[in-house]
């Protein structure tokens, strides 16, 4: 599977936003261990993307160091277009927020990328606007807070503040600070623990004038992301993307898929899929079981009884999961909860 990558821009933001807190990455105390791999990041182009969990990890180093829980916050003052590559420039460069946000949407994969990634989806409930996106992990927490607060910095400054059309934010994990931080932010209605992540935008707010547009610079803009997409899409084979799937399937309807749900979803015939798979040299069956393996795992982090979940997944009883995951990964299932506490 994929590791979730993001720009380069992000490790630069990072690095501007401690250049101004007067601290050099490469001589601070508490990044001498990670100060050649930084190197070699920052000497990529700035629209390249490198690895999510490395980024976690020097972030929250930065946050015990500066003792600055509210750190997302603080960095996000010195967001620049640069720092989301091209789709950045984009954003910033089109004529109204509604093309701004299909843009977004087209081309998300090229800020934040990986096997888990869903991309976010829009749509009109009455007067409003609903961008959302789904929860996955809790080791994901930090990208969406901090991609979130990005955005809606960079939004205000290309978009006349009183017609800014933000109304409401939802995050689908608890807060990592105190509830002011989020309110004073984003200067709206935010909610924690819901089901899904979710931007609320004011219909009439996406027909705002964007300050920057340039619609000759944006035909180039465009051509440019659709080349890139077009070489990711080159290296992501049918078995990444029924992972992909598959995992969306369990955490969604939390049962196992069949063959035919997942063909059908795919607009071709089981017999079809099989075939395809097993060019790649594999099996609906061994990709399902994987993801209900990897979907467990998560499983088991959190307080439901084994019984329960062993019925999220699909399986007749807790015997039958505790098999099955015995054999997949040679623990059982309660050495394995007892590691993950």
């Amino acid at each position: 599977m994929q590791e979730l990558h993001i720009p380069n821009g992000y490790f630069h933001l990072w690095q501007t936003y401690l250049f101004e807190q007067g601290i050099d990455i490469f001589t601070a105390d508490f990044l001498k261990d990670d100060y050649s791999h930084l190197k070699k990041i920052l000497l990529q182009p700035i629209d390249t993307q490198s690895s999510y969990l490395f980024f976690q990890q020097i972030l929250k180093k930065t946050e015990l160091a500066l003792d600055c829980p509210q750190i997302i916050f603080e960095m996000a003052q010195y967001v620049r277009p640069e720092h989301f590559g091209v789709l950045g420039y984009m954003a910033t460069r089109s004529t109204t927020v509604a093309e701004a946000l299909h843009n977004i949407l087209r081309f998300s994969r090229l800020v934040i990328d990986g096997d888990h990634i869903i991309p976010m989806k829009m749509k009109q409930v009455g007067q409003h606007i609903h961008l959302i996106w789904p929860f996955h992990h809790e080791k994901y927490i930090v990208i969406n807070e901090l991609t979130n607060a990005l955005m809606m910095h960079l939004a205000r400054k290309i978009v006349v503040l009183h017609q800014f059309p933000l109304l409401e934010v939802n995050f689908a994990h608890p807060p990592q600070m105190a509830i002011y931080h989020y309110q004073k932010f984003y200067a709206c209605d935010v909610h924690f623990n819901q089901s899904e992540y979710s931007f609320v935008l004011g219909l009439e707010g996406l027909n705002a004038k964007i300050q920057q547009a340039d619609p000759s610079l944006m035909q180039l803009l465009v051509k440019q992301a659709e080349e890139a997409i077009a070489s990711k899409t080159r290296y992501e084979t049918l078995p990444q993307k029924l992972h992909f799937i598959v995992a969306e399937y369990l955490r969604l309807q939390e049962q196992a898929p069949k063959i035919e749900d997942i063909a059908q979803e795919l607009n071709i015939s089981a017999r079809t899929l099989q075939r395809q798979l097993n060019e790649f040299g594999q099996s609906f069956k061994k990709i399902v079981e994987i993801e209900r393996m990897q979907r467990c795992e998560l499983l088991l982090e959190s307080d439901l009884q084994l019984t329960e979940i062993a019925m999220r997944l699909g399986y007749s009883d807790q015997s039958a999961l505790a098999r099955a995951y015995k054999a997949y990964s040679g623990q059982t299932l309660l050495q394995k909860k007892q590691q993950l506490k």
